[in-house]
């Protein structure tokens, strides 16, 4: 998706109206430019009406960029046309708003049944965005962008999957008489969508048999974003005027992107295609004094091609099973909730009868006993932070030593391992840091508490040379397949391993003594190789 400016979405989003003056002719009037190819400035020119002039159209302006943004917010119809507001879209996509409680159906649904006529299948939707979250996503890092909650296409949604879970029908006919199948819910985090369910942390399992609900999402790929808008339109507004479903699994999003929603089953999934070109319309009001854009185009929605959601997801990866092994922890596939929910619960420290725990100590005849630790590993470190230092120092100093190959001995540090039982992330459960460099001086660096609050890069550069990341003890010993990306704090209290991860970044699975609630990294321990 292209970035946008706070002024395009603050003035164009809703819908782009370039005021004019009175300098227009009102031989000017209408329809004045209408082609069907790219919406661009030289196609709006060649196609321009003889009774208009290009700089009348647009005085005091840059006719191009004008043109740039009559395309980009105005010629496709914006996803907020369809009910009218932001608010009724925000409290929609969460699963209430006016066409969960209202007083009339028909009243409440009219003019997104409007839409549906004359419009659904003749025009190309953008995905939803709008001019009243710019700021709030600006202030909170979710990127210069409109995207509402759940479904932030540039800081989000990394599977390119979204989907909407409903699980009332009662508004029109059931599920199973429009040959739409019923999913088995298995649990949802809460910390995955709070601006739906305004809770901070906190989980939901659904063990055993809930409201029968019905999920239905889309997958694309790199260079198949044209038509997201509509794809989101026909399993979400689409599906409730049409059929009647509407709400959505407790605690959770209606529609997202899949990392937001509940973990489920099974979704159905859905496509759009075109069946014409899009040609596109520009119209002048010589009453209004306004250029103003529009397209047709004729779209066709169908079920995808394979059967299900999780299908489509591992077709379009080609084979990469690194990449398919995601969709796994959201559609776990037909009979897989249970064996879901008793390792999800295990994982939050209520140890399932008949599954295995991840709670182990480590070999104490090859680690040492735990340096640090917090949750069910609690050990503070000893309260004068330069003693607790000085004892770390002392074991990573033990003397480890590697082969040199001809039956000599190199010496080394020694490797720093977090066990970590909390973490969401599993190559984050079990991290073995590999120091290459002499330690910095404790003069420079209390090297302790950089693990656990403070990680930074200062005297600690994973690209410099200064240590290593490894996934298990043996890839630390042989130096092979090693973490690759790092990032550093600013002594702000996020301590190891920041957002660092195996191929990119990896949120909320650091430690914290002095954060408490934030990250994953709850239940952890910090041990050191013995000599």
């Amino acid at each position: 998706m292209p970035k946008i400016s706070n002024y395009a979405l603050t003035m164009a989003l809703l819908t782009h109206r370039v005021t004019r003056s009175d300098a227009v002719v009102n031989t000017c009037d209408g329809v004045i430019s209408s082609f069907a190819d790219v919406c661009d400035y030289t196609n709006f020119v060649g196609s321009l009406s003889a009774d208009c002039n290009v700089t009348e159209l647009f005085p005091g302006a840059d006719p191009a960029t004008e043109v740039a943004e009559l395309c980009a917010y105005d010629a496709p119809t914006q996803f907020v046309e369809i009910q009218g507001t932001y608010q009724k879209d925000r409290r929609y996509f969460a699963g209430g708003g006016q066409l969960v409680d209202g007083d009339s159906w028909a009243i409440d649904s009219g003019q997104i049944q409007r839409f549906e006529t004359n419009l659904g299948s003749s025009t190309l939707i953008a995905f939803p965005e709008y001019a009243a979250r710019v700021q709030y996503n600006t202030d909170n890092e979710n990127g210069i962008n409109g995207y509402p909650a759940n479904m932030n296409l540039e800081t989000s949604c990394s599977l390119k999957t979204a989907m909407c879970c409903f699980t009332d029908d009662s508004k029109g006919t059931s599920f199973a008489t429009n040959g739409d199948a019923s999913t088995d819910v298995c649990r949802h985090d809460l910390h995955d969508s709070p601006q739906s369910n305004h809770i901070k942390e906190g989980w939901s399992i659904f063990p055993g048999s809930e409201t029968s609900t019905h999920c239905v999402g889309f997958t694309w790929k790199d260079g198949e974003e044209e038509l997201l808008g509509n794809m989101m339109y026909d399993v979400s507004l689409r599906n409730t005027i049409n059929k009647g479903y509407l709400e959505g699994v407790p605690g959770s999003p209606m529609c997202g992107c899949v990392e937001h929603m509940p973990v489920v089953e099974e979704a159905a999934c859905r496509t759009a295609t075109k069946t014409s070109d899009i040609t596109y319309s520009f119209s002048y009001s010589a009453e209004e004094g306004y250029v103003s854009a529009s397209n047709t185009v004729g779209i066709k929605y169908a079920n995808c091609d394979v059967v299900d959601l999780k299908s489509q997801y591992v077709a379009n990866q080609g084979g990469d099973a690194e990449k398919v092994a995601l969709i796994d922890e959201h559609l776990v596939g037909s009979g897989g909730c249970a064996e879901e929910v008793d390792n999800y619960l295990n994982e939050e420290h209520f140890v399932q009868a008949g599954v295995s725990t991840r709670y182990y100590t480590p070999d104490t005849d090859r680690w040492s006993d735990l340096v640090v630790g917090e949750g069910i590993n609690f050990l503070p470190p000893d309260l004068d932070p330069a003693v607790a230092d000085s004892k770390f120092r002392d074991l990573i100093n033990a003397g480890c030593s590697d082969s040199d190959g001809q039956g000599g001995k190199i010496p080394r540090h020694c490797i720093i391992r977090r066990v970590c039982a909390s973490c969401s992330s599993e190559p984050h459960r079990d991290i073995y840091y590999k120091r290459k460099n002499e330690l910095p001086t404790p003069d420079d660096v209390n090297f302790l508490n950089m693990f656990t609050d403070n990680w930074v890069r200062y005297e600690n550069d994973m690209e410099a040379g200064d240590f290593e990341l490894y996934s298990t003890y043996q890839d630390a010993l042989d130096g092979t397949d090693g973490w690759t990306h790092c990032d550093y704090g600013n002594y702000d209290g996020y301590g190891f391993p920041r957002n660092c991860g195996p191929k990119g970044s990896v949120w909320n699975n650091w430690n914290s003594y002095k954060k408490y609630g934030h990250g994953y990294a709850n239940h952890h321990g910090f041990y050191v190789e013995k000599p």
